[in-house]
């Protein structure tokens, strides 16, 4: 009796963290069984095989797609060569609609089931695709308290497991401890996961820390530096002795911070469910933000504010996101602590709808059950 096989298709650094708590569950209910993937260290971490790494895979925007059109046919070639190959009993793809959604096709050609994990946000564009995921997909496992219902009205079989992030609630606290000593305001810096939304926030971010540093001059600030990311080329470019980076301690700098400035993305969560005030702030090329207005059809990007249907978390975006905006609402949120408590509050009741922690091995169960013989 087989033990099973499972690819796996992740093809951001969001997708790879979720992925490998996805993979330690899967080992965890059966330690035998094969796991290959399009990942990162998460996952890799977890003992899946990597047939690409994401840093391979990761791009921004629009443009940065079409410029990479070459490699990605590539890689779909290469990923159909591999799974002809592998002969996975089920394919589990996690976010990366433009690439995953037509994987999933060739996949349904081919009779190998397809589970959606971490589903394309096709309630806030590009809407269309959900025809797609009726027609190619099993079974879509949703992470966000209002998707399931969502997909279910246009008849497309999802469930909602919860939310992986809130499995940290559970984890063991981190060895390492930032400690910045005496009290002075710190502002911690999530300029985001890729490249080119760190050129494009970093040196926002810094700008408006130097000008709330006109009229607060003990604040500090603490850049988190993504994995893949080499931060030594804005180390240069920034000497400040009020600005200090850490890599990968995420979790460290969000419990030292007393405020956050985040770019858009799965980090504003983490956010939330740590229950610490911030701000989100989002820029992107001329051509993807002009596109991407055409096509969103949701009033908000937090992911706190989408679920509560309210804005309790500022948002500034494009032009918006400039040193003046900044700084008001981040000195706001400092001067004042009715406000920053207002903000506090409405994260508790966003997380009192996200649930309860163990998503990973609730959206493990189900996979397994797309094995065949599956040993329990």
């Amino acid at each position: 009796m087989s033990a099973g096989k499972i690819f796996i298709s992740a093809g951001e650094l969001s997708g790879d963290l979720h992925g490998g708590k996805l993979v330690a569950a899967l080992k965890n209910l059966n330690p035998d069984l094969s796991v290959s993937a399009i990942g990162g260290d998460n996952m890799a971490n977890a003992e899946a095989q990597l047939l690409f790494h994401i840093r391979e895979t990761s791009f921004m925007g629009f443009a940065e797609v079409i410029k990479h059109l070459p490699f990605i046919a590539r890689l779909f070639r290469q990923t159909l060569q591999h799974i002809d190959e592998f002969k996975p009993d089920v394919v589990v793809l996690i976010d990366y609609p433009g690439f995953n959604l037509r994987l999933a096709k060739a996949l349904h050609c081919r009779k190998i089931p397809v589970v959606y994990y971490i589903a394309p946000q096709v309630w806030a564009w590009h809407q269309s695709r959900v025809k797609k995921i009726r027609r190619y997909t099993r079974e879509v496992l949703c992470i966000l308290p209002f998707e399931a219902p969502w997909f279910n009205v246009r008849n497309v079989k999802a469930t909602y497991v919860g939310h992986p992030l809130l499995d940290q609630i559970d984890a063991p606290a981190q060895t390492t401890v930032l400690d910045f000593g005496d009290g002075r305001p710190l502002l911690g810096l999530f300029p985001g996961s890729r490249r080119q939304e760190v050129e494009k926030h970093l040196p926002l971010m810094i700008a408006a820390v130097q000008d709330m540093r006109a009229e607060l001059p003990e604040i500090q600030a603490a850049v988190a530096v993504a994995n893949d990311i080499d931060p030594t080329v804005y180390q240069q470019q920034f000497q400040f002795e009020w600005l200090t980076w850490h890599k990968n301690r995420n979790r460290q700098l969000m419990a030292a911070a007393d405020v956050l400035i985040m770019a858009s993305g799965t980090a504003t969560l983490e956010a939330t469910i740590a229950n610490k005030p911030f701000i989100v702030i989002y820029r992107m090329a001329p051509l993807s933000y002009w596109l991407g207005k055409k096509v969103i059809r949701v009033p908000f990007i937090a992911i706190a504010n989408l679920i509560a249907g309210k804005k309790g978390v500022t948002e500034l975006i494009q032009q918006d996101a400039n040193v003046e905006n900044i700084s008001s609402e981040v000195l706001k949120i400092i001067r004042d602590n009715n406000y920053a408590n207002q903000m506090r509050i409405f994260m508790q009741d966003v997380n009192r709808q996200l649930g309860e922690p163990g998503a990973s091995t609730r959206a493990a169960r189900i996979i397994l059950n797309y094995l065949p013989n599956q040993v329990r």
